[in-house]
């Protein structure tokens, strides 16, 4: 039995590992202003904007899952579909009729044991890398993927109730994580939700190191900025817990370390110094 721990949505489901497809060659976040995926040794996720509307894919092999998520007639519509042909062309990767660069690299590694949060000055850190890796599968209408990497977080889930697909750019401090969501295709029937969006800029974003304002956390609730980052606020912790503010519940971050919780684990890697000098939010 794996444990899928989302930020949004949790769930468990029971997973059978088999031989595995090899994307490594690939593996990364790879963006252009119209698609943007991430690939890892195992699995894809791909959006693509077309003049139809938003597409989103699922591919992996080990699960036999090949699955493709449109918008249209107002509704989202998922279906299985081939796999995704992927290619490499210099330093570009090709999906389709789309060309995307590399945004982020991601290392795969061995589980480990992740290190507890002893201070207040541990929780960036603990946020990202606690977060790292990526878990997916299927178990009766229910599919879901999240692979969340040092500075994105993406998952692909639909259910009976709902379709959840999104890209967002991240990053962290011992305040909390700042989440800036540039793809989302939403279609929940309990709250009559529909969204199906791509953000303008979409490389920039995917490319650039976020920026934190540190005024926009607040504890006793969520702070939304008009460019579309949400701060997620620091509530309290524990060595292997830590809770923050997630507009309207609270979300739990945990240690997790067992290799029972993730398919593939990716290193920890800092965030890069060059962004300090950038502030989208002010």
């Amino acid at each position: 039995m794996k444990k899928l721990i989302c930020i949004i949505i949790f769930a468990t489901v029971s997973c059978i590992v088999t031989k595995a497809a090899d994307f490594s060659s690939m593996r990364g976040v790879w963006a252009s202003d119209s698609a943007e995926a991430v690939v890892t040794d195992h699995a894809c996720i791909f959006f693509e904007n077309t003049p139809s509307g938003m597409r989103a894919y699922l591919d992996v092999p080990s699960y036999n899952i090949h699955s493709r998520t449109v918008f249209a007639d107002s509704t989202f519509i998922s279906e299985e579909t081939t796999p995704l042909q992927l290619s490499k062309e210099g330093k570009s990767l090709k999906i389709g009729n789309k060309t995307l660069v590399k945004v982020e690299d991601i290392t795969v590694c061995e589980p480990y044991e992740r290190p507890t949060a002893v201070s207040k000055l541990d929780i960036g850190k603990r946020l990202q890398e606690w977060r790292l890796g990526a878990a997916y599968g299927r178990e009766g209408e229910f599919t879901f993927c999240e692979i969340n990497t040092n500075r994105h977080m993406f998952v692909y889930m639909i259910n009976p109730a709902m379709t959840y697909i999104r890209a967002a750019a991240t990053r962290n401090n011992n305040n909390g994580t700042l989440f800036f969501q540039n793809i989302r295709m939403m279609q929940n029937r309990n709250t009559g939700e529909l969204t199906s969006h791509i953000m303008p800029g979409n490389l920039a974003i995917a490319r650039e190191d976020l920026v934190i304002d540190d005024s926009k956390f607040q504890p006793d609730k969520c702070t939304f900025t008009p460019d579309g980052g949400i701060y997620w606020s620091l509530i309290s912790f524990s060595p292997d817990e830590i809770l923050i503010n997630g507009c309207g519940e609270t979300y739990r971050i945990l240690r997790a370390a067992s290799p029972q919780n993730k398919d593939e684990y990716f290193m920890y890697a800092p965030y890069s110094a060059d962004a300090e000098e950038l502030n989208f939010f002010r």
